[in-house]
Order: C-alpha cells, then sequence, then structure tokens
C-alpha cells in the first residue's frame, strides 16, 4: 500500500518536469520572409543655368552735332555694330549715342576719354593733338583706311595713344576726301593767297601759313557769322560737308585741287577696351572694316555730285595751272610733314614710312 503510493506521484513528478522542460525551450524565431532591397536610382544633378552676361552699354560722343555728315557716319558705324550685337551675342552689348559738342564740348572730348568721362568718341585728330601730336600724321596718308591697318600703322598708331592718352585707337573711320578751301575773294594763283584771312583748324594751319595767308581758329559753329561779316575772306573744309552748315550761302569760290586726307577716328577709353571680353572687341573690330568700306564708298559718291550741286547753288570754281596746282600741292606735304617732324622727330619718320606710298 505504502509502494503504492509514492508510485504514482513519482510518475506525476516526472510527467510536471516534462511539461516544464518542454515549455522553457525556447521556439525557433520564424523570420518573415524579406523583399529583395531594390536598387537606388541615380540621381542626376540639374545642371544650373548659365547666367546670363549683364549687358555692357558703351557711351559715345562726337566732335560735330548729330545733324552734319560726319556725325551720321559715325551713327551708321553705331547701327553696325549694335545690329551684330544683338544679332550674335544678344544683350550683351550696345552703344548709347549721347551727343556732339553739346554734351561733351569738342576741345573737351580727347580728356573726357583719357580720363573715362565716355567710354567712345568719334572726332578729328586735330582736336587732340595737345595729348597726342603724333596724330596729326594721320591727315598725310596716301592709303585707304583698311590699306592702313594691314600695313601695320593702326597697331603703331594704337600704342602711341595707349601711352599717351589712356585710349584704343579703333581706326579711321574712312570718307577718303580730300580738304578744300574756299574763298570769297577772286584769286587766280596760289600766290594770291598771301594776306588772306583764312579759317583753319590745327589740321591745314601750317599749310596756309607755308602760302603766306593768316591763319585764323574758329569753331564751325561760328564760321557762318565770320563770313557773313567779312572777319575772314575763306575757310578750309572736307570737299563735302558745307551745305550741312549752309556756308554756301557765304561763299563764293572753290580754289584749287584738294589736299591731304579727311582722318575722323574713333577711340575707346583704354580700361573699358581692356574691360570688354575677347568676342565684343572682335565684334567692334570687324564693325570697324565693315562701317570703312561702308563710308568711303558712300562718299566717293557723294564726292561726285558736290561740285555740281555748289555750282548750281552759284558758286564759281577756280582751277589752278597744273605748273601752280603742283607748287600748292607739294607746298601742303611739305608744310605737313615738316610739321611732325618737328613736333615728333622720335616718331615722325615711321609716321611717313608708313603712310606714303613708296
Amino acid at each position: 500500500m505504502r509502494q503504492k503510493s509514492w508510485v504514482v506521484p513519482a510518475f506525476l513528478l516526472l510527467i510536471l518536469f516534462l511539461i516544464f522542460s518542454l515549455g522553457c525551450v525556447p521556439k525557433p524565431t520564424v523570420k518573415p520572409p524579406t523583399s529583395p532591397t531594390p536598387t537606388p536610382t541615380p540621381i542626376t544633378p540639374t545642371a544650373k543655368p548659365t547666367p546670363k552676361p549683364k549687358k555692357i552699354t558703351l557711351y559715345a560722343v562726337t566732335a560735330w552735332p548729330a545733324t552734319v555728315r560726319e556725325s551720321k557716319n559715325f551713327l551708321e558705324f553705331v547701327e553696325i555694330v549694335n545690329a551684330g550685337a544683338k544679332a550674335k551675342h544678344p544683350g550683351e552689348l550696345e552703344i548709347k549715342y549721347r551727343g556732339g559738342p553739346e554734351a561733351v564740348p569738342t576741345a573737351s572730348q580727347g580728356e573726357a576719354i583719357r580720363t573715362g568721362i565716355v567710354d567712345m568718341v568719334f572726332t578729328t585728330t586735330s582736336y587732340y593733338t595737345g595729348l597726342v601730336p603724333e596724330a596729326e600724321a594721320a591727315k598725310l596718308t596716301q592709303f585707304h583706311p583698311w590699306e592702313e591697318r594691314a600695313r601695320g600703322f593702326n597697331d603703331f598708331f594704337n600704342k602711341l595713344h595707349e601711352s599717351k592718352m589712356n585710349s584704343f585707337y579703333l581706326g579711321r573711320l574712312g570718307e577718303d576726301i580730300p580738304f578744300q578751301l574756299y574763298l570769297n575773294v577772286k584769286v587766280s594763283r596760289p600766290q594770291d593767297l598771301k594776306g588772306l584771312k583764312i579759317r583753319v583748324s590745327p589740321k591745314y594751319r601750317a599749310f596756309m601759313k607755308a602760302l603766306g595767308a593768316t591763319p585764323v581758329v574758329i569753331p564751325p559753329g561760328d564760321v557762318y557769322t565770320a563770313l557773313e561779316r567779312h572777319v575772314v575772306d575763306g575757310y578750309v573744309w572736307p570737299a563735302v560737308g558745307i551745305r550741312d552748315w549752309g556756308w554756301e550761302a557765304v561763299t563764293k569760290y572753290i580754289v584749287g585741287p584738294g589736299f591731304y586726307n579727311v582722318d575722323n577716328v574713333i577711340l575707346i577709353n583704354l580700361d573699358t577696351w581692356k574691360s570688354l571680353p575677347a568676342h565684343l572687341q572682335k565684334l567692334l573690330l570687324d564693325s570697324m572694316v565693315e562701317a570703312e568700306h561702308k563710308i568711303v564708298a558712300k562718299m566717293q559718291s557723294l564726292l561726285e555730285k558736290e561740285r555740281p550741286i555748289l555750282v548750281s547753288k552759284g558758286l564759281k570754281v577756280i582751277e589752278f595751272s597744273p605748273a601752280d596746282a603742283k607748287w600748292y600741292l607739294d607746298t601742303a606735304y611739305s608744310a605737313g610733314w615738316d610739321e611732325i617732324m618737328s613736333k615728333c622727330p622720335e616718331y615722325g619718320p615711321k609716321l611717313k614710312e608708313f603712310l606714303t606710298k613708296k
């Protein structure tokens, strides 16, 4: 009886032990199925738009009013540049014309371009010889503007302008027309000019002195009144252009052959020029070449028509004999080069070499 009661509890204990043991064994962890990790899509960086170049505006003035031929020629150059910039480099460059002497007095324009008060000036060399005495030599050229460039003259001339005037010499805006003497006193020979009062610019003052005339420097705007009041007996001006000023109404004679070459030039402040990117410098230089050819062709056509028009308005032509005409022209060029050699002994000979046909 006692043996039986022991066996049963022992059997129960065994069962409890097994249950307990099985209950304590950790169940294997079943991991949920995992989805394959997707390959990341590479992110292409978005290219930043190229910043738009800031527009460069060049402010320009001319030595003459906008209404006369010289300034109109310059404005054709401006149109070529602005049209080229719009077509090839939109929004990058524009020339804005500020006016003539009313914007900056003619006598002050050389200093204005040197100091950067303006970016560009269209003038004639005699108006700034106080800064670059050698500039006056350009009137003695025997070549077209594009021929001067090909001969190396422009590079040489530019170095003088850079060092003495802080300016870049873009070129001579053509015309290729001579200067002409106009009188209100009848003469038959160049020697008859002795003692006559002739309105001049510094450009042909030495020539008039060599002829024995009395040079009188008068601004273009005062010439009409000076002729009307007999302050002067005559004047020198390009062979095309006196009608722009109305001077044909107070002029009687067209005298002798034309001489020299109209040397109107375009200058850019050197700091402004250096600040321009290379492609805009090229645009300006290419536009200059285009304008030179265009203006020369136009002026040659006008030159052929000008004298008949003046004659129809009552002016009379005085022709010198061949011998007198030769003496007149020889005197003009010797006086011109003598003045250059005297004022510019260092560079005068080189300038003459560039500008004279052999």
